[in-house]
């Protein structure tokens, strides 16, 4: 992913968290704690899908060469 969509889906969290905390009226200390609790949340639904899609991709590579032989990633 490169720097650019990576500052682009930031921004759009921000701006949205942002918007949300105007709409229910948050101070900047609350609309600050949101956020962090909004940036917290999708990297770890990132990380969450990130290892998902290894383990299915190393599973469906078993499948395709059973005879491939895998090590232990750490992912």
């Amino acid at each position: 992913m490169s720097e650019t969509q990576k500052t682009n889906w930031f921004k759009t969290l921000n701006d949205r968290v942002n918007t949300l905390a105007e709409t229910f009226g948050l101070d900047d200390t609350q609309a600050n704690q949101f956020r962090d609790f909004a940036v917290q949340i999708a990297k770890e639904q990132y990380k969450v899908g990130s290892k998902s899609g290894a383990s299915w991709a190393f599973k469906h590579s078993r499948e395709k060469n059973p005879q491939m032989q895998t090590t232990n990633v750490a992912v």
